[in-house]
């Protein structure tokens, strides 16, 4: 089942700030689980970006996904972390 979901693209201000404000509004859509994994995709691209991130508009789907997330197995969290690298 497809579902919409409305996603905020957050990024700082400009260089020298340290906040942060909705640069765009994207509908996405897809199973929850779709969705769940290609949010977790997208922030974690973002993860040396200071101040970029993508955030859920909707507060509820927002819980939904972080006890989505909780609910991994740390083998699964590790290898979405990682991908295909190489850790040492």
């Amino acid at each position: 089942m497809n579902n919409k979901y409305e996603i905020e693209y957050w990024d700082r201000v400009d260089y020298y700030s340290v906040n942060s404000k909705v640069k765009s509004t994207e509908i996405w859509e897809g199973s929850k689980e779709e969705i769940f994994k290609k949010f977790y995709d997208k922030n974690n691209s973002l993860r040396y970006c200071n101040g970029s991130y993508y955030k859920f508009k909707n507060k509820l789907i927002e819980k939904e996904y972080k006890e989505w997330y909780d609910s991994l197995s740390e083998n699964t969290k590790f290898n979405m972390y990682y991908g295909n690298g190489i850790v040492d």
